[in-house]
């Protein structure tokens, strides 16, 4: 094949219509839409952009009897449609927008370097710088050797936290992650001034102690 003449036809053609120029159209997904009939004609779509990787529609090509597939960022077809039929499933907000064309691949070809994992990272970097703002912390709580206190509730955005006995305490306090933590069944043993933090657990946090009137400081962040 002659690469400079086969170039050049396509640049000839190009010039006299417009071939291999993708269009686009946006779907709000707070809009409720079932089967919607969009009638576009290409051999070719992507979902271009949308609010997060987990935000996704379905797809019918060309008839409803055909299956809904669901398509998210980064997702598309190459196949010959005169018709797709958009569904947007419930309990989502913001806007995706849908890139399609025709002469694909022989005259349109879509680059995108962006990573499927791309938004995962971002979530894995809010995690290792930690927030600005604490989650939870207060006045030091009174813990006694008659019944476990509760120290932190469980709370799905902690991102770690820390648990430490007043280092003027005479007991030892014992931490565990439910109200049966006892001077036997515990998960880290607090003499006085010692701390318990971790950065993998969003659990509740109770405590005990060996003597009343027991003094503890919490945060969670």
């Amino acid at each position: 094949m002659n690469y400079e003449t086969d170039f050049t036809q396509k640049i000839d053609l190009v010039r006299k219509m417009s071939m291999g120029v993708p269009k686009s159209f946006t779907i709000d997904l707070g809009a409720p839409l079932a089967n919607q009939e969009f009638s576009l004609a290409g051999n070719l779509f992507y979902i271009w952009d949308a609010p997060d990787a987990a935000s996704y529609i379905t797809i019918r090509v060309n008839e409803t009897r055909e299956p809904a597939i669901p398509f998210r960022l980064s997702t598309g077809l190459v196949t010959p449609f005169h018709r797709l039929y958009i569904t947007t499933p419930a309990g989502q907000a913001g806007s995706m927008t849908i890139i399609y064309g025709t002469e694909a691949p022989e005259l349109l070809e879509l680059i995108d370097n962006r990573s499927g994992s791309i938004a995962s990272l971002d979530d894995i970097l809010d995690e290792l710088r930690g927030d600005v703002t604490p989650e939870n912390w207060g006045a030091e709580i009174t813990v006694g050797n008659a019944a476990a206190v509760q120290i932190l509730a469980a709370n799905a955005d902690r991102k770690a936290c820390i648990i430490q006995a007043k280092s003027t305490n005479a007991g030892i306090v014992y931490i565990g992650f439910d109200n049966t933590v006892a001077t036997n069944k515990w998960i880290a043993e607090l003499q006085p001034g010692m701390s318990f933090a971790v950065d993998d657990y969003r659990g509740d946090l109770y405590a005990r102690a060996s003597a009343v009137g027991q003094l503890v400081g919490y945060g969670e962040w």
